[in-house]
């Protein structure tokens, strides 16, 4: 929402017309939160508002007009701009929404640039020069950034625009990790690697916690570094690693310019706990990343793995809430039984995207609770289209001792199984800002689809595919508008409620919007 009133305050100051923030803000809530206007359309409404009561027609508005500005000059978020500038550094994405993501420079400095999958715009190199046209000014932190989307532009330039490359190896300046206070800084650190955990992603090759006398930092290895594999317990002089910063906390990343060399001497840094020696809190309790903690809590659902390196991967919870668990396979650590009541011990806390995780590795351990844990899940509402329907949808077999899903025919647990059938649907919403994930079961797809059990096995086998149920849903919910509730568990919404909410136009809009200014 903040975004969105930023762009319409933006574009309103364009066409010479200023507007108090709250007001706006009032308007955009009262068309997407009451009246379930997608934000999209309830930002074209709300600037057409803003623009007539001005006296100026919504029509000369098409036109977005952009600046054309160094990077130095960039002091806002919201604005269009045209940029020429130079690509001094490419990182690895951290979602596959980015299609890329580094450093861009002139002669006045260097920002952050976002390139998102969905602008279709050609890949960008490093070294090369580029005429930006129509990217957006981003601001987090205090620091700007730029994001380009399907209504920017890259045109190569002939001429190489002057901007201070990355540094090269040992070309920095040595810190203590204490020190770090910026994103974005090319330095060197003297630093014992403390913990390596198992990487979740192919464009990964090594992350973990390195420490000194001053701290600990978690850092990650890209592939496309080539370096040489680090050694738990052993000390490093890493050099020309970059700073990183997500919510507030620094990380380093070492890529092909960075450089590794062991040290003979060692580096004072605090060790790992030993299993059971960290501290017992809750669930909600969680506030941070690498943090050793120890939980009482229920297995509330588990997952396929999706990669060779996890045991098992799902839900557990407590009285406080629910959190997404991984337990890797080099952990050598028994089965969790769905259900079961367990005290982890030494698990350690990870985040993404602002959503914090445990971790089972070599060091940690859990012990079976005969009590019994109340588990209080989180609620949440979400309104938006079905874009997606995944696989997994429609008519499934479930392991009948796990209730894990087979394929074909086979439980990862517990090998072939003849299976019990199962009805659901694992579906996709996209409010115009974001995207929610949401999982529908048996009871709830019979009457949102209108077919039971009997009569999808009965689909099924007259088509001798499964997959037919799955089209079939497909073919009811894509393109139609939905309000769902239910507990949130990790990245989805478990639903209890849904139904049909048809989308509201732009005329629908703005009608709304006058009589709600009558009744003000």
């Amino acid at each position: 929402m903040k975004a969105a009133v930023e762009q319409i305050l933006a574009r309103l100051r364009e066409q010479k017309v200023e507007v108090p923030a709250d007001e706006v803000e009032s308007r955009m809530r009262l068309l997407v939160e009451k009246f379930g206007v997608p934000e999209a359309e309830a930002t074209r409404s709300v600037v057409n508002y803003f623009l007539k009561e001005h006296g100026i027609a919504p029509a000369t508005f098409v036109a977005r007009k952009t600046e054309s500005l160094k990077v130095g000059e960039i002091n806002g978020p919201g604005r269009w701009i045209d940029l020429e500038a130079k690509v001094v550094e490419l990182w690895e994405p951290s979602s596959s929404a980015i299609s890329q993501t580094g450093l861009i420079g002139d002669e006045t400095g260097t920002v952050k640039f976002v390139k998102w999958t969905k602008s279709d715009l050609p890949q960008l190199e490093q070294g090369k020069s580029y005429h930006f046209k129509n990217v957006v000014t981003d601001e987090f932190g205090g620091r700007f950034s730029i994001k380009l989307n399907r209504t920017s532009g890259i045109e190569e330039l002939e001429s190489a625009v002057a901007a201070a490359e990355a540094p090269a190896g040992g070309a920095v300046q040595e810190m203590k990790i204490a020190e770090i206070k910026d994103p974005a800084r090319w330095i060197d650190l003297r630093a014992k690697v403390v913990q390596l955990w198992d990487p979740t992603s192919e464009t990964i090759s090594q992350t973990g916690l390195i420490g000194d006398e001053t701290g600990v930092i978690k850092f990650v290895k890209w592939a496309k570094s080539e370096l040489p594999d680090l050694v738990e317990g052993e000390s490093y002089l890493f050099k020309n690693v970059v700073t990183d910063e997500f919510e507030g906390r620094f990380s380093v990343k070492l890529n092909k310019t960075s450089a590794i060399e062991k040290l003979a001497e060692e580096v004072a840094a605090a060790e790992v706990q030993a299993g059971g020696g960290a501290q017992e809190i809750k669930i909600s309790e969680i506030s941070e990343p690498a943090r050793w903690i120890d939980l009482r809590a229920k297995v509330v659902q588990l997952w396929e793995p999706t990669n060779e390196a996890i045991s098992q991967i799902g839900l557990i919870g407590d009285d406080s809430g629910v959190i997404k668990f991984v337990k890797w396979a080099k952990s050598d650590l028994p089965e969790l039984v769905e259900g079961g009541n367990y005290l982890f011990k030494n698990v350690v806390t990870d985040e993404f995207e602002g959503r914090f995780s445990v971790k089972l590795n070599r060091t940690s351990g859990f012990e079976t609770l005969e009590e019994e844990i109340e588990v209080i899940p989180q609620e949440a509402r979400f309104t938006g289209v079905i874009v997606g329907v995944q696989k997994g949808s429609g008519l499934i077999k479930r392991c009948p001792i796990c209730r894990r899903m087979l394929t074909k025919g086979v439980c990862g647990e517990h090998g072939k199984q003849e299976g019990t059938y199962d009805l659901r649907i694992k579906a996709v919403l996209d409010d115009g800002v974001r995207v929610q994930e949401v999982l529908i079961n048996r009871e709830r797809t019979e009457s949102l689809v209108g077919i039971s059990m009997e009569e999808a096995k009965a689909m099924a086998m007259e088509a001798l595919d499964h997959e037919v149920v799955k089209g079939m849903i497909g073919e009811r919910l894509l393109g139609r508008y939905y309000t769902v509730s239910g507990p949130t568990v990790d990245r989805y919404i478990l639903v209890e409620t849904i139904y049909e909410a048809p989308p509201a136009s732009a005329e629908e809009a703005e009608a709304l919007l006058a009589r709600i200014q009558e009744v003000i």
